[in-house]
């Protein structure tokens, strides 16, 4: 008879079997509009990930065997083109700009064809009608236009574009596992925390796959917590402005940031950080470059809506009073009240240890993302990164429950999204929260466990 151990090892195989047939089904079969189709295989692969992190608590994965599993999860999507989001088509085109010496602020995508004397045919009208952008400036801060820049050196191919970003996005993934592991070693976790990140289906989708560049983001948050840890301050400071520089998002970190140092400390953190800024982003200095990108900024805040939930509950409200959409003037007090939320944590909630840094970090996005009026999946991705680390797990069934809102493309021609839907993800997401975290609240110290 086969023993219990190499029972509990087959059954391990054939899951990760399971969960690379899901990732290659929806990586090359299976287009966003088949939704339903997309959602099955998603909670196959969940289930599949859920269980591998299960087994994992009884050591059958050492550390090699498991980052090696982890890769080849990745590597099975290196020759898909991205089927969830065409966001790549415009990190591509802007890339290109680059390379012809054009700024992606100046010019918006149609405006630049003209001006390079592009003829609007073969491989630059399949970026122009792919992007979802065009009629906007880029909105993507100067260091996340490097690797578009990397990825134009492959040439009008599309493929060769792609498999660029893809290898970019890749290295990043390897030092988030060097650095939660380095983490997960120095604060005594168990190593089940890092299964919990590098086997999750939305991180391998969205960044492998849909080429999102949130785990880049990650990189700069993580290495924060490594080094905040052995008080390191120049690198904390580098590793958070690294985030910002590939997206803004983490700028709302910057009251927890300044405030988590002494006195002196403080100061020299926040020169150190105003110089790595000016660093970043000092081609938004040129020309007319940081005009346009603070238009497309608010654009993008005061005009799109996606898989809201805070937001969508107003806007419904409203609707019994005004008969407009009330984005214009809900985004920004939105904002504002996050902003508000933030820098209280910030001012009162002061870690000592890489510990509680994480934590408050987790509370920062999850505040953030719940007053937003766009939250896309991968957005989730750097909390979630940094949740592992914690007590906090409401971002890891956010991971499951937010491929949800996918079903709004079931459509060819339109966004169409369906509240029953959006009702269903943030209702087991709050069910999830007052079960799991309100009963174990504890008074005296101020924080959640589960």
């Amino acid at each position: 008879m086969i023993g219990q151990v190499a029972q509990k090892k087959i059954y391990l195989f054939v899951t990760l079997l399971l969960y690379a047939v899901s990732i290659i089904v929806m990586g090359y079969f299976l287009p966003r509009t088949e939704s339903l189709l997309q959602l099955v295989f998603y909670a196959l692969a969940f289930t599949s990930y859920l269980i591998i992190c299960h087994f994992s608590k009884s050591g059958l994965l050492s550390i090699k065997s498991g980052i090696a599993w982890s890769m080849i999860l990745r590597m099975l999507l290196l020759f898909a083109v991205p089927v969830l989001s065409d966001d790549f088509y415009r990190f591509i085109f802007d890339g290109h700009l680059i390379k012809m010496g054009l700024s992606p602020y100046m010019l918006l995508p149609d405006e630049a064809v003209q001006e390079a004397n592009l003829i609007k045919e073969g491989y630059w009208e399949t970026l122009i009608q792919g992007m979802n952008s065009r009629n906007y400036y880029s909105i993507y801060p100067p260091l996340h236009q490097v690797f578009f820049w990397m990825a134009a050196w492959g040439g009008s191919n599309l493929f060769a574009n792609i498999l660029i970003l893809r290898l970019v996005i890749l290295i990043f993934e390897v030092l988030n596992f060097f650095f939660l592991y380095k983490i997960i070693k120095a604060w005594g976790l168990s190593a089940y925390r890092l299964w919990l990140y590098t086997f999750n289906p939305l991180v391998i989708l969205e960044l492998t796959g849909n080429l999102h560049f949130e785990g880049l983001v990650l990189t700069g948050l993580l290495s924060v917590l490594y080094f905040f840890g052995q008080k390191r301050l120049i690198h904390s400071a580098m590793g958070w402005i690294w985030g910002v520089g590939v997206k803004l998002t983490p700028l709302m970190l910057g009251p927890l940031m300044v405030f988590s140092w002494g006195k002196e400390d403080r100061q020299k953190f926040l020169w150190v950080a105003v110089i790595l800024i000016f660093i970043a982003f000092w081609p938004l200095l040129l020309q007319e470059n940081l005009l346009h990108f603070w238009q497309s900024f608010r654009l993008y805040q005061s005009k799109f809506e996606f898989n809201a939930s805070i937001y969508y509950l107003i806007r419904w409200l409203s609707g019994f009073f005004v008969d407009y959409n009330p984005i214009a003037y809900v985004g920004p007090i939105l904002n504002g009240l996050a902003f508000a939320i933030i820098l209280s944590i910030g001012l009162f909630r002061k870690p000592e240890n890489g510990k509680e840094m994480a934590d408050a970090m987790g509370w920062i996005y999850l505040c953030f993302l719940l007053l937003q009026t766009v939250v896309h999946p991968w957005y989730i991705i750097p909390a979630f990164g940094v949740s592992v680390l914690t007590q906090n797990r409401i971002f890891l069934w956010w991971t499951g429950l937010v491929f949800l809102s996918y079903s709004a493309y079931s459509d060819e021609f339109r966004v169409n999204e369906n509240q029953i839907v959006i009702l269903l993800e943030y209702g087991a997401l709050a069910g999830f929260f007052f079960w799991n975290y309100l009963k174990r609240f504890k008074s005296r110290n101020l924080e959640f466990k589960i």
